[in-house]
Parts: structure tokens; sequence; C-alpha cells
């Protein structure tokens, strides 16, 4: 499973409207730090502050994440960490604590369950999507101004869905310099319409019943409404500064999918997996430990 090295493909300039449909008011958030774990290398402390946004009314007006912060001396390297949808993180923090042992600091970002809904119409779905969005760039304005940050030296990791998230964000947020992308795939319409997971199957079943619809016109819908969608901002990403780990038997995001993804981010730097969706946990180690290579070569000074 040695990465694989493709020639890297330059970003097209991200036109003016797309960089201000994710744009908000500048802020100085003011956010409540409580410490939640002090370790020998690190200590945790979960951060809040309000959601800044202009022309919508956010479904989530708090922007939350827990904040690990290392003990090393100095100003330290970041990495913004995007989870998988909702839950209680224990696989992620895992993997924050170990960057936080190695001396970055970490912001993992809390999610809220993003499916589609019989509840809400499509276009709820894409304010979720594109409220996420806004609040990662919103949570890079706090790492870049705490005093023991480095905010030249910025990343992200993101897995499964939050990976599709940290795709979106490195079209728009130029100050993310280094992009570890786990599980993620592409466009947001193939996945709900194709995945046999059935954390996305039971929802879908449920929408198509409520409107009386066909999964083909759903699909279509989705494409006529979804804006943030990793296919549609990928060529505003630099490949070179993505890395990509995609499981070929991946029966959630779907293999067609993470490839199709892949090919539109310009085929970077990747490590492809012989393993399910889930089943990839089975080499978080590896993943940890080649996270961990690329972070420190990209963001060590």
């Amino acid at each position: 499973m040695a990465p694989r090295r493709l020639d890297s493909r330059p970003a097209q300039l991200l036109p003016a409207s797309v960089a201000a449909y994710y744009d908000y008011p500048v802020h100085e958030p003011r956010a409540t730090q409580q410490l939640v774990k002090d370790h020998p290398a690190f200590r945790e402390w979960l951060v809040q502050f309000p959601l800044s946004a202009s022309d919508f009314q956010p479904t989530e007006p708090v922007v939350e994440f827990e904040w690990l912060e290392s003990n090393a001396p100095g100003r330290r390297a970041a990495i913004l960490l995007n989870p998988i949808l909702g839950g209680d993180y224990p696989l992620e923090r895992g993997i924050a604590r170990a960057f936080a042992q190695r001396g970055f600091h970490v912001a993992m970002l809390h999610r809220k369950t993003l499916k589609i809904s019989p509840e809400h119409d499509i276009a709820h779905l894409e304010l979720l999507l594109r409220q996420g969005v806004i609040r990662i760039r919103q949570v890079v304005d706090w790492m870049a101004a705490h005093p023991r940050v480095d905010p030249q030296r910025l990343g992200s990791f993101g897995i499964s869905m939050g990976g599709i998230a940290s795709v979106m964000a490195a079209a728009v947020e130029p100050r993310l310099r280094v992009h570890v992308i786990a599980l993620a795939g592409g466009g947001i319409p193939e996945i709900l319409s194709t995945s046999k997971d059935r954390l996305l199957t039971k929802p879908r079943r449920r929408y198509l019943q409520a409107n009386g619809m066909e999964l083909a016109a759903m699909q279509r819908l989705l494409k006529e409404r979804i804006k943030s969608d990793p296919m549609l901002l990928a060529p505003y990403v630099e490949s070179q500064r993505l890395f990509m780990f995609i499981a070929l038997s991946d029966r959630t995001i779907g293999r067609a999918n993470a490839l199709r993804l892949w090919r539109a981010l310009g085929r970077p730097q990747a490590v492809f997996m012989p393993t399910g969706h889930y089943t990839s946990y089975l080499l978080l180690p590896y993943l940890k430990y080649q996270s961990l290579k690329i972070f420190s070569r990209a963001l060590e000074p």
C-alpha cells in the first residue's frame, strides 16, 4: 500500500461568486474555553463561539470544537480535524491525540448529522453543507489568531463526511496549506443516491416514500439544488496540497464515487486500501503513521 505519486495539477482561480457564497462578516468570536482533560504532552479544551453568517439564518448557531493544545514550546503548527457525521468521535479523538502527542495543536470540529430527510427539502441540505464550510473557516480564524499557533503552518485532516468537507474547505480557505482526506467521495447526489449503507439508505427510503418520488428524480433534484459539493469545488483545489486514503471496497461512499473525486482533484497522491468504509479501521495505525509523515513534512519549519 505504498503511496502513489502522480503529476500535480494547478488549481483554477476561484470565481468571485463562489468566494462570496462562502464569505461571512468579519468577527472576533467571543469564545468560551473549558478545560476537559490534562495530559502530559497536551491539554484538551472545549471551545465554543457564535457562528457568524450574513444572508442566512444558521441552523446551528454555535461553533463547537475540541482544542488539543500541545505543551511543546513556541508557536506550533495546527491541524483542523473534520470528523464523520455526529457520534461521540472515539476514532477521531484517537487520531487527534496522536497528532497532539507529536507536538501539533489540533481543533476537532463537532458536526451534526447530515442526511436527506423527509422533514426538510433539499434546500435545507444545501444550507447545512454551506454552513459547514463557513464553520470550518471560522475555526481557522480562531486558530490563526491563537498566540500558540503559527498561522503559516495550518492543515486539515478529514474522514468520511469530514473528508468531503475538507475538500470543499481546501477550495475556499487558502490558509490551510495541506489536507489529508480519508474515505471521501463525490458528488453528494451520487453518494446519497447509490450508497449501500443503512445509515443512508433508511432516510433515503423515507424521503422517497414521503414525497412519492422515484430515485432518479431525487438524484436530479439533488444535482439541481446542491452547490456545496466536492466535485463542483474540485477544480479550485491544488492537487499537490492533497493526500488521499481510498477504500476500494467502500459501500458507504462507493468505490466509483471515491475514484470520481480523486480524478476530479487531479489524481493527487493517494493510498488505495483493500478495505471497506468501516473495515478501514483495521488500518488505523498505518493511516495515523502516514498522516503524521505528511503533516511533519508539510508543516514543520
